[in-house]
């Protein structure tokens, strides 16, 4: 059974990809979120992400829920992915989380950030409606951040996605953290619909 859903989804993805040279406007599938750059580069991934509405808390907490003591303070991340006068970061505690709607595409497959925060566990769900107007959360991924600023892994939402409809343009990223604190910084989307 296991085996059919599987290739019933891949079969979906497969249909979505043949329609995208169509719809490369993203009408469809969704997109249209911003221009991308391969700013993950310098760490080996030359995929293409989009960098969405305050992904960087440079306006603070505009565009997010914050819980569990999560709150922006001074201080960003070393690399400056986003913007060399940049000055501002998420800081996460144990038990908090922050959640925030991104623009995506059906065929987005992933989003990444950085992150430090030693012994810090990292978990990302996305969570988007279907037709009925029920939102299916989905586990993104979970990481063990290290003591000092770094990339965050490749995390998916491509599952979060196919269960959406077509057309549908907004989907729900949560970020928790659990064991230690954490500080996390530019919030980055890799919109696949836009590559040619």
């Amino acid at each position: 059974m296991l085996r059919l859903v599987t290739v019933g989804a891949l079969a979906v993805v497969a249909c979505m990809a043949a329609s995208v040279r169509a719809h490369a406007d993203g009408s469809l599938l969704g997109g249209n979120c911003g221009s991308a750059t391969p700013v993950f580069a310098p760490w080996g991934d030359d995929a293409s992400y989009y960098f969405p509405a305050n992904g960087g808390f440079e306006s603070g907490a505009s565009g997010w829920s914050l819980g569990g003591g999560a709150t922006v303070v001074g201080g960003n991340e070393p690399f400056y992915l986003h913007s060399g006068g940049d000055s501002h970061s998420l800081l996460i505690p144990a038990g908090g989380s922050a959640t925030t709607s991104v623009c995506f595409g059906v065929l987005y497959p992933a989003l990444r950030f950085v992150v430090e925060g030693s012994g810090a566990r990292v978990h990302v769900s996305v969570s988007a409606k279907n037709l009925l107007g029920i939102a299916s959360t989905l586990d993104g991924g979970t990481f063990m951040a290290g003591s000092s600023w770094a990339p965050s892994p490749k995390l998916s939402s491509l599952l979060s996605a196919v269960t959406s409809p077509l057309g549908t343009k907004t989907m729900q990223v949560t970020i928790s953290v659990s064991g230690a604190p954490a500080q996390v910084d530019d919030l980055y989307i890799d919109p696949f619909v836009l590559k040619r």
